[in-house]
Parts: structure tokens; C-alpha cells; sequence
């Protein structure tokens, strides 16, 4: 009877173990990432505007209501603020920026950082 009750409780540990190990939450678009970023042909109509308006940029940074005089609104304002760093160094939370999107503690995600850096790198053209 007593050895009965030892199979018993071995066996409760053993399923608790395995309960309690399954618990674990990975994030699955970091362990299986669905794409990979193209930067082959990143253009400022295709990728940038997306990445500023999916990112609130231009509701807070357009000229009716120019949050920290910066505007995103048109392909020269974008321009301006990617060749003087600021556009880059906020939206990867660079030392010596001011962190954006304000508020958040999440920045853009690499993918998109990449396409504006690459978008840069290529000469920020207005295509």
C-alpha cells in the first residue's frame, strides 16, 4: 500500500512538472519570423510613407499641428529630418534624440528602421 502511494505522488509531481513547463510563453514572431525585409527596392511612395503613417508620425509632426516644430507631412519636410539625423535617430532611440513615437518604449520594429536607413543611405530620392 505504502509503495502505492510513493507511485502515486511520483507521478503527480511528474504531470506537475510537465504542466508547470508548458506554461513557458515564447513570442512566435520572434522564434519564427513569417518574412524577411526586403530592402532591395525601398522607395520613399512604398515604404516610407507607410512606416511614418503607420507609426503615428505624421498625425503628430504635419503642418496644422507641428508637434516639436517638426513636420513629416511632405517628401521635403521628411527629407530635411533624414539627412539631419533627427528622423533616424528618434524612431531607433539614438543617444542624443528625442525617443519616438513619444511616450512609448517600444520603437519602431527593425524591419521598418532598416527600410529608413537604407531609404538614407540611397540618397532619401522622392521616389
Amino acid at each position: 500500500m505504502k509503495e502505492h502511494k510513493i507511485i502515486r505522488y511520483t507521478v503527480l509531481i511528474a504531470m506537475g512538472c510537465i504542466f508547470l513547463a508548458g506554461c513557458y510563453y515564447d513570442v512566435g514572431e520572434e522564434l519564427y519570423p513569417t518574412s524577411q525585409c526586403d530592402l532591395a527596392d525601398v522607395s520613399y511612395s512604398t515604404d516610407i510613407i507607410p512606416i511614418l503613417t503607420d507609426n503615428t508620425c505624421i498625425s503628430c509632426h504635419n503642418n496644422v499641428s507641428p508637434q516639436g516644430s517638426i513636420k513629416l507631412d511632405t517628401y521635403s519636410e521628411v527629407k530635411i529630418n533624414a539627412e539631419n539625423g533627427k528622423l533616424f535617430g528618434s524612431m531607433n532611440h539614438d543617444s542624443g534624440f528625442k525617443p519616438m513615437p513619444q511616450g512609448s518604449s517600444n520603437k519602431t520594429d527593425q524591419c521598418s528602421l532598416d527600410k529608413i536607413r537604407t531609404w538614407i543611405e540611397n540618397g532619401a530620392q522622392n521616389n
